[in-house]
């Protein structure tokens, strides 16, 4: 018996490094996936293959303010389209602008007919609610905050209801507004667009999710 007890205790010790290593192997595994985020499938896949236009609506109060807020928008969502929708086919959001700034009331028409007018198969219909880089009219701190009700309609559907409803709410930065001397309008603006386009066009491929801070993406 007394000498199985050296044998035992290998064993043992054996057991233990197999167990060490699966703890490992098991962490490891965790911090890839963790790494490699969790996969969120498109709410709206129907843009593959489409022409789509972009229609951005604002208050005449907003325009007054922001005289290119509407080729703003509308250009980071298509820049975000472009890499993540291939083969999504964009109307030049300029001939949308042009067309609406000759077109008098075009906001009374239903989108399908505007999506008809330039003879594309979507229209992403963008009802800015509220569009700034600062917190309060006349306050110092800047603080973008973008928000829109947004809308998908098929041209080549009958009924007149919209594909895809969401409303996207972005703000930069996120947790407080910064000082003057930590930015700049301009920058507010470009950070707030660029987190507005990405968590709209999210919405219409299939992708990752890291769990990043959104001042992170």
């Amino acid at each position: 018996m007394l000498q199985k007890i050296p044998h035992a205790r290998a064993l043992m010790a054996a057991f233990l490094l197999i167990a060490l290593a699966g703890l490992a192997g098991c962490e490891l595994l965790a911090a890839q996936t963790r790494a490699q985020g969790r996969e969120v499938a498109a709410q709206y896949a129907g843009l593959a293959d489409k022409s789509l236009a972009i229609v951005v609506y604002l208050p005449p109060a907003t325009i007054d303010e922001y005289s290119g807020a509407r080729e703003e928008i509308s250009s980071f969502i298509a820049s975000q389209m472009r890499q993540h929708l291939p083969t999504t086919r964009l109307l030049n959001p300029r001939d949308v602008i042009a067309w609406q700034n000759n077109t008098i009331n075009w906001y009374a028409l239903p989108e399908k007919d505007i999506g008809r007018h330039f003879s594309v198969d979507r229209v992403l219909y963008i009802e800015v609610t509220d569009y700034s880089t600062r917190r309060t009219i006349g306050y110092s701190d800047l603080q973008g905050h973008l928000r829109a009700r947004c809308k998908i309609f098929e041209t080549d559907d009958p009924s007149t209801s919209a594909a895809w409803t969401g409303v996207v709410d972005a703000s930069w930065p996120t947790d407080r507004p910064l000082d003057p001397t930590q930015t700049n309008d301009g920058a507010v603006r470009i950070r707030t667009l660029e987190m507005f386009a990405d968590q709209l066009v999210q919405y219409f491929y299939d992708h990752r999710d890291l769990g990043l801070d959104p001042r992170e993406r």
